[in-house]
């Protein structure tokens, strides 16, 4: 048998026989992958707390005939107090499902690991609204997978962010008043401010900002337009 050591997050847990669980972890070196955790259902179960879902552990996985199988995890974070607060769990959850949804298997992800830690972090913490994390995250997922709009000027002419009166933006960034997709959004000089910052700070500052609430949904519009012109569900938040 053939013996693995990953150090990963679990994603979701599924499942499995009368008292097993079925793991989808997100892992630096293995984008994700599948694990079965035996008996990690029953109350003494070993696995019981490393097969949570949020869990970022060591884990040292036995290669089967085409599945791994969990034996052994050292817990390095839990992120337990996710689950004391409806919103932040379900931001996480939403997390999650991006990363489900978007990973390869067997393709390193280090850059996009280290964000989901950061924002599982920051909601953990509740020093940031759930949907302000949020959107960070997604625009810095934007930015790691190689979509990140642009936001200093029309992405169609040489039109500068200053000149422009009602800015939109579009799958590929900012527009003018020229012209006009199919697809846009209407953004105001402070949202577009707000995704400069996400976009261009440190990793650690990026959550860090202050902002009126109408400025967060505008944030969470763009997320979810960009989104929905990249990939082909729609996410649940």
């Amino acid at each position: 048998m053939t013996k693995i050591k990953v150090r990963g997050i679990v994603l979701r847990e599924y499942e499995a026989g009368e008292s097993d669980k079925r793991l989808l972890i997100f892992c630096k070196e293995h984008g994700r992958l599948f694990a079965y955790a035996r008996g990690a259902r029953k109350p003494t179960s070993k696995f019981m707390a490393a097969s949570q879902p949020f869990t970022y552990a060591d884990f040292i996985l036995v290669q089967g005939r085409g599945f791994y199988s969990l034996a052994h995890a050292d817990i390095i974070e839990n992120f337990y107090t996710l689950r004391e607060d409806y919103d932040r769990l379900m931001a996480a959850h939403t997390v999650a499902e991006v990363l489900e949804k978007t990973l390869w298997d067997d393709i390193e992800s280090d850059d996009l690991l280290k964000l989901s830690l950061r924002t599982f972090l920051v909601l953990s913490k509740g020093r940031v609204e759930p949907l302000q994390a949020l959107s960070v995250f997604l625009f810095r997922f934007f930015d790691v997978f190689g979509l990140r709009p642009q936001t200093d000027g029309c992405v169609l002419c040489d039109t500068q962010l200053s000149e422009m009166l009602k800015p939109m933006i579009c799958s590929e960034g900012l527009i003018c008043h020229t012209h006009k997709p199919i697809t846009y959004q209407s953004v105001t000089h402070t949202a577009i401010k707000a995704m400069q910052h996400i976009l261009d700070s440190q990793p650690a500052e990026a959550f860090l900002f202050s902002a009126a609430d109408s400025v967060i949904l505008e944030l969470k519009k763009v997320a979810s337009m960009l989104w929905s012109c990249h990939f082909e569900w729609e996410l649940s938040w």
